[in-house]
């Protein structure tokens, strides 16, 4: 009896100190997220994805939308299959923010952008201009800005995140300079192989709805953000080519010539809050508010 007594008892002791451990190492891990319920709310924004964003629209500018049909005709003469990536000629656009809005944060949003818009109004435009040719991660096609133009568009960058951020809306940014070189090196290590094996099998499955779309951190950094046009995107192929999709090599676009791209200047007219989904009445983006620019 004695030695029965005297095991229950160290089993209840021992059950004891496991479940404090447990709660203390618990509550350890959450300040290191940041909040008593960092872990949670970690877990939730991995399953975050962009469904608004705020842009500069370009369809007005006959001349630079042929340059960038023409881009999408010379790499899908490279490979047929990417034809079908191309972005339509109504939707091209310089992106300067990717959110995710909830609900209930609708009205604050508009808040934020006209609040934005109010201070942006105020600074000294100029004319964009473009001069390179560029990836994400192989899935997404750019024209990146010349670096002038770049500057100006983060400066206006800069107005639209802080108006956001400070209501908490959560901001997407896009690959660092690091990580577009690291890019490019594996994109040059691949392109003997790209002709001959030009689809990437091992991408994640698109349903995986944990996995931002090409492009996009769930990050908010201000260094993650680089100013662009999207010119093609293979996310346009998840539904055709489910885990398998393919890439845009450098191979495919560095013989282009983009002598025509870099004289075109656009002079921005106005700013777009829009809805990604598409407008079936229009066969653009769902417009939630716009303003003109002086």
């Amino acid at each position: 009896m004695n030695v029965r007594k005297g095991i229950l008892n160290y089993l209840t002791l021992h059950s004891t100190i496991v479940r404090r451990n447990h709660h203390r190492s618990y509550h350890k891990e959450c300040r290191q997220q940041g909040s008593p319920h960092g872990m949670e709310k970690n877990s939730k924004m991995k399953n975050v994805r962009p469904n608004y964003f705020v842009c500069i629209p370009l369809s007005g500018n006959k001349a630079l939308v042929e340059e960038f049909l023409k881009v999408q005709n010379h790499v899908a003469s490279k490979f047929e299959m990417l034809k079908e990536c191309a972005i339509e000629r109504n939707k091209f656009h310089i992106s300067l923010l990717i959110l995710h809005v909830k609900k209930s944060q609708m009205e604050s949003s508009k808040e934020a952008f006209h609040e934005a818009m109010a201070e942006i109004k105020k600074l000294n435009h100029q004319a964009i201009s473009f001069d390179t040719l560029e990836t994400f991660r192989n899935d997404v096609l750019y024209a990146g800005l010349q670096e002038g133009s770049r500057k100006y568009v983060m400066n206006v960058i800069a107005l639209l995140r802080d108006s956001f951020a400070k209501r908490d809306i959560h901001i997407f940014g896009n690959r660092t300079g690091r990580e577009e070189a690291r890019g490019k090196k594996r994109a040059s290590g691949a392109s003997d192989k790209s002709a001959a094996n030009p689809i990437d099998k091992s991408a994640a499955n698109p349903s995986d709805k944990s996995a931002a779309p090409p492009g996009t951190h769930q990050r908010d950094d201000k260094e993650q953000i680089t100013p662009h046009v999207t010119i093609m995107k293979n996310s346009y192929l998840r539904k055709i080519y489910s885990n398998r999709k393919p890439q845009i090599f450098a191979d495919y676009y560095a013989d282009f010539n983009l002598s025509k791209l870099k004289n075109e200047r656009v002079v921005p007219n106005k700013i777009q809050f829009l809805e990604m989904d598409t407008d079936s009445a229009t066969s653009y983006y769902r417009i939630i508010a716009e303003c003109g620019l002086p």
